[in-house]
């Protein structure tokens, strides 16, 4: 299928590449992203990243929504995109993105999770973690040796239990499945399995080889609140290179991803259009032990634990500050009753991440300053992306001490990624990109630039969810004052909605004119009881879709059974009074004259204008009541009523 828009890299000396990951917050996540920048800078390349804030384990409500991330991502546009498959725990959206980067003929490269019609790379775990289990038996001659697994039936954890049989088969040592335990990857499911193995009628093992770090950390904390020391009454080594296992205490004998070469390989790849598979189709980049002190040896890279420790520790306490000034914001703009409101919050809660520009990118569909608002055609979803509007809205803001550059939303057509996409690709290497969703259903996205250096990443997820949080909240409010300020029936204000909003109207017209336009129709009556009340019901909605295409930003509202009042002020309003009022006596003729009821439609209108000063409104309401229902006797004596 040939491509309907032009690449963001078009005319440019450059590429731009999508990658995306869950949760970049997470310690590993943010070491790719930054390791990925650093590559792309060297080869003048560009990347937005796509990221979420779950990995999708849950497949809830929540999950549902932060899958639309794919959905975000306009595969045309982008010069090739790069997916940590693996990351991500559902496979049905990574799925859709891989079909429709193939439609477009865009490369896409798989990690460590392989798709037809992808460039798949693996990392190598299995001969690093061999390396590992190697290393316990080999170079320290342990032999008795638990084994604390992932899950059952998990591909990673089987691979990592037949490489721990193999060594030990290597090794004459007998392999014990009593000595097998299951942590799930997570630490309390390995704290239950760490219980279970010191109740088990063995003997202590030399070592416990662990399928993950994060197993690995709760193994030692496990081992030493029991009394024991690692390594010297019972070793550890993990697996997969966390940040917190070089803060471990001992530090951890682990693999590590080998990000450079993946980094190298990726980019040459998409750089050259070559690339070598092995036998299974794939492209294997190989890892690197990492040496700690938990097996045993002296660790080669001393780590100052200490002053890191204070540092993390440091970070917590600022992060838990950080958590309570969100609250704050909730607590504070969570029910307010202008959305206006909050934009003009954010950027005091955005300060502390550090960022250059932020952008949030809506649905035009998403909040609407009124209560009752007229969706124009060019708002509708896009037929071929039912997740987002055609038209976007967006907001930006700029760090670094710098204010909101609109006081409105900037509108944008969907694909275009940000308004100003051209120029910031040129001050910026990077952007981030994540979906904002309510209850399962995507209504928009944000966009942030920011220095790596710099940027607070766990706060920046943080503020993502409260932000998303106090739209839920606005939006339910404004959900509320439509039930409590809206007809239901035509969707024009109520009663209650026609006296909030014409006492604001009255407070800044003093000095100006104001029309009321009364407007009752004529025999619902007759019709409710020759046809039926859902018959006069239409008719009804009839009479307000006639009134809703007759004006523009008048007040308009329902006040009874089949009574309307259409308010506005300003200065020489005659010209636009009569102009309403000749556009609802032509809109009524015309629905008469194609509608296929057997009844006609009729409707008596009252005019009032004059000087808001020293007038009440109920003057107002008097006087067009009156000139109403003079009208009424005059259409009931010429139909012979009376």
């Amino acid at each position: 299928m040939a491509s309907r828009l032009k690449k963001y890299s078009e005319g440019k000396d450059y590429k731009v590449v999508a990658f995306v990951l869950a949760c970049f917050f997470n310690d590993e996540q943010a070491r790719i992203i930054k390791k990925v920048v650093s590559e792309a800078s060297k080869r003048h390349y560009k990347v937005v990243f796509f990221s979420t804030l779950s990995y999708f384990y849950f497949n809830d409500l929540n999950d549902a929504g932060e899958k639309k991330i794919f959905d975000t991502i306009s595969v045309e546009r982008y010069d090739a995109i790069v997916l940590m498959s693996e990351s991500f725990k559902a496979d049905e959206g990574q799925l859709a993105l891989v079909k429709r980067a193939n439609e477009e003929g865009v490369p896409i490269i798989t990690v460590d999770k392989s798709f037809d019609g992808c460039i798949n790379l693996v990392f190598d775990y299995g001969d690093t973690f061999r390396e590992i289990v190697r290393h316990m038996v080999e170079a320290h001659g342990y032999r008795t040796i638990n084994f604390m697994g992932g899950m059952p039936g998990n591909s990673y954890s089987e691979e990592r239990l037949s490489v721990f049989k193999e060594v030990l088969a290597q090794n004459n040592i007998p392999y014990e499945p009593e000595r097998v335990y299951w942590g799930h990857f997570w630490e309390d499911p390995t704290k239950v399995a760490m219980e279970k193995m010191f109740e088990d009628d063995l003997p202590m093992p030399e070592a416990i080889i662990c399928a993950n770090d994060a197993m690995a950390i709760t193994v030692c904390r496990c081992l030493q609140d029991k009394g024991y020391r690692v390594p010297e009454d019972v070793a550890v080594s993990g697996f997969d290179g966390i940040e917190i296992g070089r803060y471990n205490s001992p530090r951890l004998t682990t693999g590590e991803q080998n990000l450079d070469e993946f980094t190298r390989v990726m980019f040459e790849i998409i750089e050259t259009g070559k690339y070598k598979t092995d036998e299974n189709g794939k492209i294997p980049i190989y890892n690197k032990v990492q040496i700690g002190a938990s097996c045993g040896c002296t660790s080669l890279e001393t780590a100052h634990v200490a002053s890191e420790m204070s540092k993390l520790k440091s970070e917590l306490h600022q992060q838990i500050k950080y958590q309570g000034d969100l609250n704050q914001l909730i607590a504070n703009f969570g029910h307010t009753e202008r959305f206006a409101d909050i934009i003009e919050a954010i950027p005091e809660y955005m300060e502390p991440l550090r960022y250059k520009t932020f952008w949030f990118c809506a649905n035009t569909d998403l909040i609407s300053e009124a209560e009752v608002s007229r969706q124009s055609p060019e708002d509708a979803y896009a037929p071929d992306n039912p997740v987002y509007t055609k038209s976007m809205n967006v907001l930006r803001y700029c760090g670094n001490g710098g204010k909101m550059d609109t006081d409105c939303w900037e509108s944008m057509e969907f694909g275009e990624l940000i308004p100003d996409r051209e120029k910031q690709l040129e001050e910026n290497d990077f952007l981030l990109t994540l979906t904002v969703h309510m209850k399962g259903k995507a209504v928009g996205y944000t966009v942030i630039a920011f220095d790596l250096d710099l940027f607070w990443f766990t706060a920046y997820a943080s503020f993502v969810t409260s932000f998303r949080q106090l739209l839920e909240m606005q939006k339910a409010q404004m959900e509320l004052m439509r039930v409590y300020m809206c007809d239901l029936l035509t969707g024009l204000y109520n009663r209650n909605g026609f006296y909030q909003k014409i006492q604001t109207l009255l407070q800044v017209a003093e000095e100006l004119d104001m029309t009321l336009i009364s407007m009752d129709m004529d025999g619902l009556k007759k019709i409710n009881d020759t046809y039926g009340h859902m018959e006069g019901d239409e008719a009804i909605k009839a009479l307000g879709s006639i009134i809703k295409s007759s004006i523009h930003h008048e007040l308009a509202a329902r006040i009874g059974g089949d009574e309307f009042l259409i308010a506005f002020a300003g200065r020489d309003i005659e010209g636009r009074t009569e102009e309403i009022v000749n556009l609802l006596k032509q809109g009524i003729r015309s629905y008469n004259e194609s509608s296929s009821k057997v009844y006609a439609l009729n409707a008596s209108i009252g005019v009032y204008t004059n000087r808001v000063k020293n007038h009440s409104l109920d003057h107002f309401l008097k006087k067009v009541d009156d000139l109403m229902y003079a009208q009424k006797y005059l259409n009931k004596k010429e139909r012979g009523d009376i």
